[in-house]
């Protein structure tokens, strides 16, 4: 089961990004309280750093995923990354999303709210889990897992989400109050579809091994610096 291909449907690119309009209503209140503390300059060093994540980590390659515009626009969405990774070996596949803007938008709305909002029902969590890194490095995310309504089978999508200012991802209780007056913000999500078995529930995991010390490199360089033929992303700390 370990190394069987593990299938994503396209829908699967879009059910994160499915709740976005949710966002209107909290990002008033957000504007209120975050009003000119939003730095355009920081945004678009944050959005210029996304655009420097690479397509191939270690064995994963990709293939491009997209937000609808009305979507990046309701969700006050700066800029964006997202990719379907499948290992070349195992097969295992992951959609990946990191969202880029400022603070008060980017600290609301949970994924629970799109999945419930399109057919699926919650059957665990959220949970804060940590991940560990190649590096040692370990990082704390929400964790939940979801399952069409209506539906006998044992297949489960699994999300991983968390916060950032800079690569240390972490799972505040209210990031909203956390990460209140900062100039930039970064989500990321994970998303995987697979049986309930040990060795398939692994997929996220895998490849958050992997990509988080990039991840952390290139959110934490400094501006600038995420361009041209002397910057490798994929080079380790």
């Amino acid at each position: 089961m370990g190394n069987a291909p593990q299938n994503l449907s396209r829908r699967d690119f879009v059910l994160c990004a499915a709740g976005f309009a949710t966002l209107g209503a909290t990002a008033g209140a957000d504007l209120l309280l975050n009003q000119g503390l939003s730095n355009p300059e920081e945004v678009a060093a944050g959005v210029a750093k996304l655009n420097a994540l690479p397509t191939t980590i270690g064995a994963w390659t990709s293939a491009p995923g997209s937000i609808d515009e009305r979507e990046l626009r309701l969700g006050e969405i700066a800029g964006y990354f997202r990719r379907e990774f499948r290992h070349a070996e195992t097969g295992r596949a992951v959609v990946v999303t990191i969202l880029c803007g400022a603070s008060g938008p980017l600290s609301v709305h949970p994924p629970t709210a799109c999945f419930e909002g399109v057919g699926y029902s919650l059957v665990a969590g959220p949970t804060v889990t940590g991940i560990t890194d190649e590096t040692n490095a370990t990082v704390s995310l929400n964790k939940a897992s979801f399952r069409l309504r209506d539906i006998a089978a044992a297949e489960v999508v699994r999300v991983f989400w968390g916060w950032s200012e800079d690569g240390e991802w972490d799972a505040p209780g209210n990031p909203r109050v956390s990460y209140r007056g900062r100039s930039v913000l970064f989500k990321l999500y994970t998303v995987d579809r697979a049986y309930e078995t040990a060795d398939d529930l692994a997929q996220s995991e895998a490849f958050l091994k992997d990509a988080l010390p990039i991840f952390r490199r290139i959110l934490q360089s400094p501006p600038g610096t995420t361009s041209g033929p002397a910057f490798d992303p994929a080079v380790k700390n």
